[in-house]
C-alpha cells in the first residue's frame, strides 16, 4: 500500500528512504515520483550487489555487462574488479573510450556501444562518474535493459536523475532516459577519486542557489511551471555538507557520505519532475555548456563539468547581485527599445561568429524572443512588478561572496584561468549562452532590459573570476 506523506514528513526522509516513493505535492498539485528502487551511500556497498541484483531482476543474472571508461581502467583493476570477482557473477567488460582521453557523452559513442554490446546480457552496471552515468543510461534505454549505477566520484549530481546530457553535432542537450534500478555511491570508491572531482561535485551542487531563481524567473515572466519542493529537499543537506567542507577535503568518510547524500537528493530533485532539470540546472549550467561548445569550436581545453558549473555559479550569482541592486527608475524604456537588436541583425551576428552553427542559435532566439509589438508592454510589466519579482526570487539565491568562499574553502577552482578560459571566452558565454540553450534564465533578462552587451565585462570583474593583472 502506497504511503501518503505530509510535506514535512517527505522532506525529512533520507535518500535511501525516498527511493521508490510517490508524493502528492500540496505546492504544485502534481504527483512526484522517484522511480529508482534502491539508492544508498556508504562503505563497502559493492558487497551488497548480490542482494540488490536479485531485487532488481528477481533472479541471479546469467550475465552482467560492466560499463566503464578505459581512462580509469587501471584504477578499477585495483579497487573494483577484485572485489567484484569475489561476488561470483558472470560478467563481461564493456569499456568505452580510450586510455588517456577524456570520454564524452556523445550520441555517436553511445550508439556505437549499443551496437557492440555483447548478446546475452540482461543487466548493466555502470561504474564511473558523470559521463559513464549518462552513457549507461543511454545504452540501457536503447537496449531496454535494467541497470545499476555505481558512482566512483562525488563529481556531479545526475546519478539519480532520469535524464542525461548528451552531445550531438557538438551541441549538448538534456534527454529523458530510463531511470536506474539502483544507485550506489560507495565511500571508498569516492574517496579514492582525484580530489578535483570532489570539488567538481561541490560546484555542481552549489548551482541550486542560482538555477532555482532562474526557474522562478521563468515562471514569473514566461508563465512556465514551477515547484519549490525540489529546492526545499536540498536545504538541510546543503547546510550539512557545507559545514563539513574542511573534512571533505580530508576525505573523511562521514563528510563524504554527507556530500554523497546531497548528490543523491539533487538528482531526485530532477527525477520527481519527470526529468525536468530546472531545479539543478540554469544559467550557470548554460555557461558551462557554452564552455564545452568552445572546446569543440576553438579546440581549447575541456574541463570537468562541475568545475565549470562552479565558476558559472559564481558568475551568475554575481549577475543576480548586480541586477538586484538596480531600481526600476534605472530603466529608460524608450532607450531600451531603440537599442534592441533586430532578429535579422542577431542572425547575421550568429553566422559571422559561429558559422554553420548559427542556424541552431537562430532557432533558439526565435522561440524565446518577445515580438516587437509586445516588447514595450512586456518591459512595463517587469518594471511595474520589479520589487515583487525580487521578493519571490530572493529566497532561492545565495550571495556570490558566500558561494565563492565555500568553493575556496573546498579548494575548488574559482578563476577562469583554472579552466583555461579567457575573459573574452567568458564574455562570449554570457552574451550567447542564452542563444544556445532554450531555457529562459537571467541571461535572457539581461538582454531584454538592454543591459547586454555592455554589462557583461562588469559582471566578470565583480565576480572575481579574473586573475589579478
Amino acid at each position: 500500500m502506497q504511503k501518503i506523506f505530509t510535506l514535512n514528513d517527505y522532506l525529512a526522509l533520507d535518500p535511501s528512504q525516498l527511493a521508490n516513493t510517490i508524493f502528492y505535492c500540496p505546492e504544485c498539485g502534481k504527483k512526484h515520483k522517484i522511480p529508482i528502487k534502491i539508492a544508498c551511500s556508504g562503505e563497502n556497498l559493492i558487497f551488497k550487489l548480490p542482494v540488490i541484483v536479485e531485487t532488481v531482476l528477481e533472479k541471479v543474472p546469467p550475465k552482467i555487462g560492466i560499463i566503464y571508461d578505459r581512462h580509469i581502467e587501471g584504477k578499477l583493476e585495483e579497487i573494483f574488479f577484485p572485489s567484484f570477482n569475489k561476488l561470483g557473477f558472470s560478467f563481461v567488460r564493456c569499456p568505452l573510450g580510450d586510455h588517456g582521453v577524456l570520454l564524452d557523452s556523445s550520441v555517436d559513442i553511445g550508439d556505437k556501444a549499443v551496437a557492440e554490446l555483447p548478446k546475452g546480457i540482461n543487466l548493466l552496471i555502470g561504474v564511473g562518474s558523470g559521463v559513464v552515468c549518462d552513457l549507461t543510461k543511454w545504452i540501457a534505454t536503447k537496449r531496454k535493459l535494467p541497470f545499476i549505477i555505481m558512482g566512483t566520484a562525488a563529481s556531479m549530481n545526475a546519478y539519480t536523475s532520469i535524464s542525461a546530457t548528451m552531445s550531438e553535432k557538438n551541441i549538448k542537450s538534456s534527454i529523458m532516459l530510463d531511470p536506474a534500478s539502483a544507485v550506489l555511491l560507495d565511500s571508498d570508491l569516492m574517496a579514492s577519486a582525484p580530489y578535483e572531482m570532489t570539488c567538481a561535485g561541490i560546484g555542481d551542487l552549489l548551482a541550486r542557489n542560482v538555477c532555482n531563481a532562474d526557474w522562478m524567473l521563468s515562471k514569473l515572466l514566461r508563465e512556465t511551471y514551477f515547484c519549490s519542493v525540489p529546492f526545499q529537499m536540498m536545504i538541510s543537506c546543503q547546510d550539512r555538507y557545507l559545514a563539513q567542507i574542511d573534512l571533505i577535503a580530508k576525505n573523511d568518510k562521514g563528510a563524504m557520505k554527507s556530500l554523497s547524500d546531497a548528490l543523491l537528493l539533487s538528482g531526485y530533485s530532477m527525477a520527481i519532475l519527470d526529468g525536468e532539470t530546472s531545479p539543478s540546472s540554469g544559467s550557470e549550467h548554460i555557461i558551462s555548456h557554452f564552455f564545452d561548445f568552445q572546446h569543440k569550436l576553438y579546440d581549447i581545453p575541456k574541463n570537468l563539468h562541475g568545475t565549470q558549473v562552479g565558476i558559472g555559479t559564481i558568475i551568475m550569482s554575481t549577475a543576480y547581485d548586480m541586477l538586484r541592486r538596480m531600481n526600476p527608475t534605472d530603466f529608460q524604456l524608450d532607450d531600451i527599445e531603440s537599442r534592441r537588436f533586430s532578429l535579422s541583425s542577431i542572425q547575421n551576428d550568429h553566422k559571422q561568429i559561429f558559422g554553420g552553427y548559427g542556424e541552431i542559435f537562430d532557432s533558439v532566439v526565435a522561440k524565446k524572443r518577445i515580438p516587437d509589438n509586445e516588447y514595450r508592454n512586456y518591459l512595463e510589466k517587469i518594471i511595474e512588478k520589479w520589487n515583487e519579482i525580487w521578493d519571490l526570487l530572493d529566497p532561492f539565491l545565495m550571495p556570490a561572496d558566500d558561494i565563492r568562499q565555500a568553493m575556496e574553502a573546498s579548494g575548488a577552482i574559482t578563476k577562469l584561468s583554472g579552466i583555461k578560459r579567457t575573459k573574452q571566452n567568458a564574455i562570449q558565454a554570457l552574451l550567447y549562452g542564452s542563444h544556445y540553450r532554450k531555457r529562459y534564465t537571467i541571461l535572457d533578462l539581461f538582454w531584454e532590459l538592454g543591459l547586454f552587451p555592455a554589462l557583461a565585462p562588469n559582471i566578470l570583474e565583480a565576480s572575481n573570476v579574473l586573475d589579478e593583472s
